[in-house]
């Protein structure tokens, strides 16, 4: 039987391959693979920045294609002011008690603002229109100009910007919602009443590179040195720190030959330590040979709504330890029967002294989260249940009486 024709418009403050983040990145590999589908036209809408720290504009305004999807990128006009954490710290810190007009104020002084982009999500063409995440601007503003059937994906965890008052309308507007986890949807169904929309629990699928001739492992002197990997921003909020801190306790207490290698764009710099390799951004080639040779890799996030990381580590059958307080990686980590969590020093401890001393709990672990990315994650089922879900939500709104 012939599938429908559809056409999706994602909506995402950033785009494109300079962009390296966890909603982005999901939005990209979503997209690409959509667009590869005979009877699915992607269109991405998005802004000309790629710094989400300033959301200075960088590409030129207009249309390209990249992919079979076309992106059209607006302009800017007001991005992320210079003290943004300080000048927001009093208002999340009661954030439930802010007026409507205080919690607007705080997604614009957030950044992106781009009047052209949300013009353009009003007049969109497209059967469903997508919003990810639920944080900002081009979502709070573009949900509620919006006149197509429309979709969010929150990538949503506790954090306090959730309890300001402007994502409640934001919630209650759109059509349908589709989560990357269990624990991402028990978050948002407790704080806003939405149990009752159209849902789906999605996850989000990887891309599998080749094994590279990357000498990233000769330039870090590692070589065959045993090593844990940190994936992702360097951030107090994405801890790092944490994870070095954890670190440098186990070296003190434990005479053992270990490095820790962080990889990714530098935020903030976490205390220095001479078994500590921070990496900066690193290319996919230079991924895929840390992530092969490493022995375990480390999440120490306490904010995540779906971690693409740990299906990497488990497409090359590695282990994963992740931290307990964050709900979404530690539910990753119990179905897949692929990793270890840790919830202090202790618990950090003892699972290290575990992967260490036991090779075939870091090869059976491994092979659980392989079999677990195979079975839940593959970009084929993953696309075949988006798109089923997309035109079973337009076929039923369409049968509604006006």
């Amino acid at each position: 039987m012939t599938r429908p024709q559809l056409k999706i418009a994602f909506v995402v403050p950033r785009y494109g391959a300079q962009v390296r983040g966890g909603a982005e990145s999901a939005v990209r590999m979503l997209a690409t693979r959509l667009a590869s589908c005979d009877d699915t036209t992607v269109e991405i809408l998005t802004t000309t920045a790629v710094d989400m720290n300033t959301w200075e504009n960088y590409f030129p305004s207009g249309n390209e294609i990249e992919d079979n999807v076309t992106i059209r990128r607006f302009r800017v006009d007001s991005g992320r002011i210079s003290n943004f954490e300080a000048a927001t710290a009093k208002m999340l810190s009661s954030a439930r008690s802010r007026t409507l007009d205080e919690a607007k104020h705080f997604v614009e002084l957030q950044g992106p603002v781009s009047g052209s982009l949300i013009d353009a999500i009003a007049r969109s063409n497209a059967d469903a229109v997508v919003f990810y995440p639920y944080l900002y601007h081009s979502t709070t503003e573009g949900v509620l100009s919006c006149q197509a059937f429309t979709i969010l994906h929150p990538a949503a965890h506790e954090e306090s910007a959730l309890d300001l008052p402007i994502y409640d309308e934001v919630f209650s507007s759109v059509d349908a919602l589709v989560y990357q986890t269990a624990a991402e949807r028990d978050v948002v169904e407790t704080r806003f009443k939405v149990s009752d929309k159209p849902s789906l629990l999605l996850g989000m699928g990887i891309d599998s590179y080749a094994i590279s001739s990357s000498d990233i492992l000769t330039r870090l002197g590692l070589g065959s040195k045993p090593f844990l990997l940190c994936l992702g921003r360097v951030d107090v909020a994405k801890g790092t720190t944490l994870l070095v801190q954890l670190f440098k306790e186990f070296k003190v207490r434990n005479n053992i030959d270990l490095k820790l290698v962080i990889a990714g764009p530098i935020s903030d710099l976490p205390p220095s330590h001479p078994d500590v390799i921070l990496v900066g951004p690193v290319s996919d080639a230079e991924k895929d040979s840390l992530l092969s040779a490493m022995l375990v890799l480390v999440s120490p996030s306490l904010y995540e709504s779906f971690s693409i990381v740990l299906l990497e580590a488990w497409d090359k059958k590695k282990p994963v330890l992740v931290n307990k307080a964050c709900a979404a990686t530690t539910e990753q980590v119990i179905r897949s029967g692929g990793g270890l969590y840790f919830s202090n020093y202790e618990t950090f401890e003892l699972s290290l002294e575990k992967f260490l001393g036991d090779i075939d709990l870091r090869k059976r672990l491994g092979e659980n989260g392989h079999k677990f990315g195979r079975a839940f994650y593959s970009w084929d089922s993953l696309i075949l249940k988006y798109r089923e879900f997309i035109c079973s939500r337009l076929a039923w709104r369409s049968s509604k009486p006006l």
